[in-house]
């Protein structure tokens, strides 16, 4: 997280940088041809500089959404990488599929038992349950008895 906040500021640093550098140049006319006054340059300065950051906030927030969705699915057991192009791609679409079908924390709910991921089941009940179980923790049949 700190790695993200020190990221953030140093590229917005570079955009602010940017942005008063290439106003400045197209701001500055050293023949004064056209007869604009310091204040049209400063205004077109402070025009151009909003103007960056209007069209800068909507891809600033799309991936500050993607990073959380990313986040978000590899907690949940789902391809982060994956759900993150998807947003970056689609947009606010993707974060709205991602909120209905994703899983609940910990995996898909096939997977919540333990060993249920290596197909263990009880031969008895037929539900998933843990490698290592010695019980079955549904029905209470005894798996060390021969």
């Amino acid at each position: 997280m700190e790695k993200l906040k020190k990221l953030s500021m140093i590229g917005l640093a570079i955009a602010v940088l940017s942005i008063v550098i290439s106003s400045t140049v197209a701001a500055y006319d050293p023949y004064d041809y056209y007869g604009y006054s310091d204040e049209a340059a400063l205004g077109f300065l402070g025009l151009s500089g909003i103007m960056c950051f209007v069209f800068l906030i909507p891809i600033i927030i799309g991936i500050i959404l993607a990073i959380w969705v990313y986040k978000d699915a590899e907690k949940r057991g789902s391809s982060g990488i994956l759900w993150l192009l998807i947003v970056l791609i689609t947009g606010i679409i993707g974060l709205i599929i991602w909120l209905v079908i994703r899983p609940p924390i910990g995996g898909h709910p096939n997977q919540a038992a333990g060993g249920a991921s290596a197909g263990r089941t009880c031969p008895s009940c037929g539900r998933p349950i843990p490698m290592d179980a010695q019980v079955c923790p549904y029905c209470g049949k005894d798996f060390r008895k021969p």
